[in-house]
């Protein structure tokens, strides 16, 4: 008999155990939801009065000599209505004053390879440089007011340079410190 008991007893705080262990996980989950529904929320910077049509309209109060007219049945007065309270007021987006600036991409082809360049505005920006068979290629600056690039073979250079004029690359290339002439591209 003493062994039932024990055992019953034993069995009776296993269960209450595992259905308060149940109770704080589910509590746990509920909390963790929660929290990660609040962490996705957007920020609220300031407060915006509400629109006039959705504020209380005010009654103008009533002149004291004025007559009550024969038609009025009730002298009663309406309780002024809550005052709401103030909405969420966001922070108003500036617009953009100035429009994107557009991107122009060119290419220098010659015998030693070829040279790809965007401007955006009179930023150049390196895109590609690939050499013709035989040829190596150094890249040198590859963005800002100028763009160069270097091919070799044999002792021979070709030294490639690029600006933006007008947000369009424009190219010079010199061979062996001779210039070879401009290149406005394709």
């Amino acid at each position: 008999m003493w062994v039932l008991a024990v055992t019953s007893w034993i069995a009776v705080v296993i269960a209450g155990s595992a259905l308060t262990w149940l109770a704080i996980n589910r509590a746990g989950d509920q909390v963790s939801s929660a929290a990660d529904a609040e962490a996705t929320q957007p920020v609220v910077v300031g407060t915006v009065d509400a629109p006039p049509s959705a504020r209380p309209s005010r009654k103008q109060t009533a002149d004291p000599t004025a007559k009550p007219s024969p038609s009025a049945t009730s002298t009663r007065t309406a309780a002024p209505a809550p005052t709401p309270p103030p909405t969420p007021r966001v922070a108003p987006s500036r617009p953009r004053t100035t429009a994107p600036s557009r991107s122009e991409t060119r290419t220098w082809t010659g015998a030693a390879g070829f040279v790809t360049v965007s401007c955006t505005g009179s930023v150049a920006r390196l895109q590609a440089a690939s050499p013709n068979d035989g040829w190596s290629v150094e890249r040198g600056d590859e963005a800002g007011d100028h763009v160069e690039v270097k091919f070799e073979r044999d002792g021979v250079e070709v030294q490639v340079q690029a600006l933006c004029l007008g947000g369009i690359p424009q190219f010079r290339a010199e061979t062996g410190g001779d210039r070879s002439g401009e290149s406005p591209g394709s």
